[in-house]
């Protein structure tokens, strides 16, 4: 979406682009984000990114802004800007709950926030996120107990570095596919390490897009994922998108992706002002 010529996860001349995940690359003469979203970035796109830390004011044009971390991968970011009628979060792909291998998320207060709805519905309940790993264990201890090498679907950026430190953790080694450790190097040079990769490891880690015998005659694959059986995520669940909607305790929300409907209806049944809008949608707060 785009507000006041500033791309919001769009491409126009300026941009900002909340994390690594092709979903959300943008173009623009500059991209602005974090320097771990550049360098993920970089292993499938080019374009010119101004590296912005965490917590630092900058400008965007004529507009102040500031990143914070959203939580949801290595450094992923939601953007506050400093509007004449206001200020406006905008969150991005964000994770209430610490995750081993991202920045432990945080919300400013704002007058308007722009937050994803991809869960937002009270249906999608998950574990917290060492729950889910005590879950992921059990799986991968009981498949080694019984000969068999524990296979696991994952996403390649973000999600399979989290699985990789979990199992890292707990002693486990890890057989990932190259693109998988492609995205590892650029996690180790911004201190998030892995000592258990080996060509011949105990978990094999394959794409999410693999084809996978789950939900056959094999017990011992497993999809890791918020629409997967293990619900290991890095987005937020509709509990914590509560959360963050009464941290940021705006006077509007705007909700996109996802339930972005339903979440609005909700969150208006409480009393909030919210409305959905389209990814693609030219943002007018009045």
């Amino acid at each position: 979406m785009i507000l006041r010529n500033i791309g919001l996860d769009s491409s126009t001349r300026f941009a900002f682009q909340s994390h690594a995940h092709t979903d959300h690359f943008v173009s623009g003469e500059v991209i602005f984000a974090t320097r771990a979203t550049k360098f993920l970035s970089h292993l499938r796109k080019g374009g010119f990114y101004r590296e912005v830390p965490f917590g630092k004011t900058f400008y965007i044009g004529d507009i102040k802004a500031k990143l914070y971390p959203a939580g949801h991968m290595l450094g992923s970011a939601g953007i506050k800007l400093w509007l004449e009628n206001g200020t406006l979060f905008y969150t991005g792909d964000v994770k209430w709950y610490k995750l081993r291998t991202a920045e432990k998320s945080r919300f400013p207060r704002a007058d308007f926030l722009v937050i994803e709805a991809t869960f937002g519905v009270p249906h999608h309940t998950f574990p917290s996120p060492r729950e889910a790993e005590k879950k992921l264990v059990a799986f991968v201890e009981e498949a080694l107990d019984r000969g068999k090498r524990p296979t696991l679907y994952v996403n390649q950026m973000g999600k399979a570095q989290e699985v990789m430190k979990i199992l890292d953790v707990h002693g486990y080694t890890v057989r990932p596919s190259r693109e998988m450790l492609k995205v590892a190097r650029v996690y180790s040079k911004f201190g998030v390490t892995f000592g258990n990769i080996l060509g011949d490891g105990e978990v094999v880690l394959r794409s999410f897009r693999s084809p996978r015998v789950e939900n056959s005659f094999s017990p011992w694959e497993l999809t890791v994922s918020g629409f997967g059986t293990l619900k290991l995520s890095n987005h937020a669940d509709f509990w914590e998108l509560m959360r963050i909607v009464e941290k940021v305790n705006p006077e509007k929300v705007l909700t996109v992706y996802g339930h972005a409907r339903e979440f609005a209806r909700i969150l208006n049944g409480l009393g909030y002002e919210a409305e959905p809008i389209a990814p693609d949608e030219e943002l007018r707060l009045f």
